[in-house]
């Protein structure tokens, strides 16, 4: 028993027993093991002798807590306290921690007499005594937010920062009691358990509706997660709600959510503080400076951090300190009271809004709630002054769904922004619908901004040329127009296929843009200038420009924005180019998930390219897949389309046709060539390919002629390649092994610095035959030949593995200088046999002499 010195009513009094037993729980529907595994690494003997479990009303503490106790049960002792408001005293606190441990390890059986336990002192006593104990116990103290009594606080402090090596304590609540946890954090002494641990994941949430026989579609689910953030009482909620209507009516302005979260978490909160949520509501997020001028409330900074504290579904925004948000399914509630009590507040509350935002230098937001206040001029105002700069940040994905929700807007400068915003997005009627009507004004700064727009528009469907004449120089004073000037002539330019000119603007462009924190224009020039390099055939500009473009990208949760897909292309190019297939498949995908209904021609046509080029190898259809390709390509010189792009994919296009049988195509291809680049390398290539099919080889050799001496110039380095390749290949059919072998050297000395691997993949057979002839006699390029040679894939013509096991034998002596006659002496068989032999072997291998066979035989390790 306790001390007897002291009247029982200050040592103790009797607890209830349903407070100090595990809650009992039903079997759960989910198995949440992923939770489970998380407390039991945060308590365990080795873990910190602290563990905070903080959530909301609904978060599921209790019920997670309780199923983990009863895991535990058979080998950890859990002792656990249910708190109440009877129990915010040091008596009822320690009356109910004494009870709750297990027997031989209470203090009324270990520890001396005590002094009252309404002094501080008491605690000290009991910690003391239990610092004694070598039985390992979890004392779990479920709703520790219920505490407020100083002395109660005191003495709980100290068990926290002096916990008996014997003991894990875990401490469950609302919120963390009010003592000081700083130290034991910076000790490493102290663990969390949140609300984002808490929150059920979607293969959780998925199990649930299941369990309830629910059948909810994955876009519902989506929809249903994003309302509920995983919350566990939002989810059960749901589970009623959709039993009797759809997923899409789900949300916090339903009777049984509202009424959950005005009892559960709005209950203890007065009525001041609740018209300060309702007021607020109409903000996504808010600060104490903001809420304090849309709700009219000068407390509003100490409203939120206590909500935030408490938990009451208000949390602080990540990385923007003082900044809070509502979940979703309380700021549907507080909206829905909005518009039941007084509905003609919330466009005065969003005005209210606007203006602190464009005080502050905010004007996106602004501008969303000058739209929500239906204040046109507001609006026009901040897209008209604050726009372009929005839309180089990386927000003009937020500007366009804005501005096509308004009337259209006459003042010329908004609605310039307002297009370019659409233009960005692939949205081209977008565009034309914010420019109709709206006349090119007298002020220099509307000009140039229009001038802009017109450039951007013509890379979808007009003359690059004329557009880029009208744009002024890049110095109006105006950072973010003098931004947007340099990107659209380097992006123009780069397109007429002037590429020094274009890096010059462009790396202007992405110095500026990088001062200025205007990350969007940064990623967008870093993509054209990966492009850039990659027109010069300059690798390592390629991967250096490329990785920026993705770091941008990736650190903003940009990459599936239409300004990606040109590096995802150029990526896909580079590495299907070095063979990585794999690399090239996954960019292809990323650059079709990323294209805009409508694109920059160029840009559209390079996708459609390199995935028809990377697809081309393993499709069921090969030819559906040309054909696609083809009748997208039959209009490439209108509207205009970068040289470079049809330089570098036309040829392979025009190899794939001949590959499905369709010469007719690939000598229409000549002709587009020529009306898109004239009189140039890539041309002659293509026009030496037709005659070569065509077994006119002299013409083929003479229309290359100049290519290979360098008198007509290619527009990108790895047509080169192709040419010298298909000399080699022509000059070693007229027996001319030496010219062949030269020509060949050439091709690999073009290759090499770019590790050009596709072209002599491609050429096949006749260029293995070379290499392996060859081998040895490259000089410096024997390491690189030897590569090539591994990735040039063998003709599979035959059925190697068909050969039987009489012609195997028979394959395994060809490489000796016997004659067949001999050969069939020393395996015992008529020469016949052998000849008969002889003709499955080459028809299997695909040959029709001895010495090829052995070739092809060593090639497959046959032999």
């Amino acid at each position: 028993m306790m001390s007897e010195r002291h009247d029982p009513s200050e040592t103790g009094r009797p607890v209830p027993p349903p407070k100090l037993r595990v809650p009992g729980m039903e079997a759960p529907l989910v198995e949440r093991d992923r939770l489970h595994a998380c407390l039991d690494g945060r308590t365990t003997t080795t873990a910190p002798p602290v563990t905070l479990v903080l959530g909301p009303a609904g978060a599921g503490k209790t019920t997670a807590l309780a199923l983990w106790a009863r895991r535990r049960s058979d080998s950890t002792r859990v002792a656990w306290v249910t708190l109440d408001a009877q129990d915010d005293s040091p008596v009822g606190l320690w009356s109910a921690i004494r009870e709750a441990l297990p027997a031989g390890l209470a203090p009324r059986d270990r520890l001396p007499d005590l002094p009252p336990a309404t002094t501080p002192e008491f605690a000290a006593a009991v910690i003391a005594a239990l610092d004694h104990v070598t039985t390992p116990v979890h004392l779990v103290v479920d709703d520790v937010h219920l505490l407020t009594d100083r002395i109660a606080l005191h003495g709980l402090e100290l068990l926290v920062r002096h916990t008996p090596k014997s003991l894990r304590l875990v401490l469950s609540g609302r919120s963390a009691p009010p003592v000081r946890l700083s130290r034991l954090r910076l000790e490493g002494r102290l663990r969390l358990v949140d609300a984002r641990d808490l929150a059920f994941t979607r293969a959780e949430a998925e199990e649930l509706f299941a369990g309830h026989r629910l059948r909810v579609t994955a876009d519902a689910l989506d929809a249903i997660m994003a309302r509920t953030e995983g919350w566990t009482a939002g989810l059960r909620l749901a589970t009623l709600v959709l039993a009797e209507s759809a997923p899409a009516e789900f949300s916090g302005a339903l009777p049984a959510v509202a009424d959950y979260i005005t009892e559960e978490i709005l209950g203890d909160y007065d009525e001041q503080v609740r018209d300060f949520l309702v007021a607020t509501s109409v903000c996504a997020e808010v600060c104490g400076d903001l809420g304090a001028v849309v709700a009219e409330q000068p407390d509003a900074g100490r409203f939120l951090e206590r909500l935030s504290r408490d938990n009451a579904l208000v949390s602080a925004v990540d990385g923007a300190d003082g900044w809070y948000r509502y979940h979703p399914l309380l700021r549907d509630h507080l909206s829905a009271e909005l518009d039941r009590g007084a509905p003609h507040d919330r466009k005065r509350s969003h005005l209210a809004a606007a203006r602190w935002h464009r005080d502050a230098g905010r004007a996106i937001d602004a501008l969303d709630h000058a739209v929500r206040a239906e204040d046109a001029t507001l609006a026009a105002e901040l897209v008209a002054e604050h726009g372009l700069r929005e839309v180089l940040r990386g927000n003009g994905d937020r500007l366009h769904d804005l501005v096509t929700s308004t009337p259209r807007m006459a003042c010329g400068a908004a609605a310039a922004t307002a297009a370019l915003a659409a233009l960005d997005e692939g949205d081209l009627a977008g565009a034309d619908w914010s420019l109709d009507g709206v006349e090119v004004g007298r002020s220099p700064r509307h000009r140039a901004l229009s001038a802009v727009v017109r450039l951007r528009r013509a890379r979808f469907t007009g003359d690059l040329t004329d557009a880029l004449r009208t744009l002024p120089t890049p110095t109006t004073g105006d950072v973010a127009l003098d931004l947007a000037i340099r990107l659209e002539r380097g992006i123009a330019t780069l397109w007429l296929g002037d590429h020094r000119a274009a890096e010059q603007e462009l790396r202007a462009a992405l110095d500026l843009a990088s001062r200025e924190g205007l990350d969007h224009a940064a990623l967008v020039a870093s993509v054209h200038l990966t492009a850039a390099a990659a027109a010069r055939g300059d690798t390592v500009g390629v991967t250096d420009h490329g990785d920026r473009s993705m770091a941008i990208a990736a650190a903003r949760g940009w990459e599936n924005r239409p300004a990606c897909v040109l590096v995802y292309a150029v990526l896909a190019a580079e590495a299907h180019r070095r063979l990585d297939d794999a690399l090239a498949r996954r960019m292809v995908t990323l650059a079709a998930e990323a294209l805009p209904r409508h694109a920059d021609r160029t840009v559209e046509l390079a996708v459609a390219a390199v995935e028809a080029i990377t697809t081309f190898e393993d499709a069921e259809d090969p030819h559906a897949v040309v054909s696609a390709l083809w009748k997208q390509w039959q209009g490439f010189s209108e509207p205009y389309v970068a040289p470079h792009l049809v330089a570098s994919v036309v040829p392979t296009t025009q190899r794939m046709a001949l590959r499905v049988g369709e010469p007719g195509w690939a000598g229409d291809m000549v002709t587009h060539v020529e009306a898109v680049l004239g009189t140039c390398g890539e041309l002659a290539l293509l026009q030496a390919v037709v005659h070569s099919q065509r077994g006119r080889a002299a013409q083929a050799r003479k229309v290359l002629e100049p290519v290979l001496r360098g008198e007509l110039p290619v527009v990108v380095p790895t047509t080169l390649v192709d040419a010298w390749l298909l000399e080699a290949g022509l000059v070693d059919r007229e027996g001319n092994s030496q010219q062949a072998h030269e020509a060949l050297r050439k091709a690999l000395a073009t290759a090499e610095p770019a590790d050009a691997l596709r072209s002599f993949h491609n050429a096949g057979k006749p260029v293995r035959d070379l290499l392996a002839k060859g081998a040895g006699r490259f000089g410096r390029l024997d390491r690189f030949a030897t590569a090539v040679l591994t990735t040039v894939p063998t003709p599979r013509t035959g059925d190697p593995d068909s050969l039987t096991g009489r012609e195997r034998a028979l394959l395994v002596e060809l490489p000796s200088m016997r004659t067949a006659e001999e050969i069939a002496d020393s395996m015992y068989v008529s020469i016949n046999t052998v000849k008969t032999h002889l003709r499955g072997i080459y028809r299997k291998l695909g040959v029709s002499q001895r010495r090829d066979a052995v070739v092809v035989a060593r090639r497959l390790g046959l032999i």
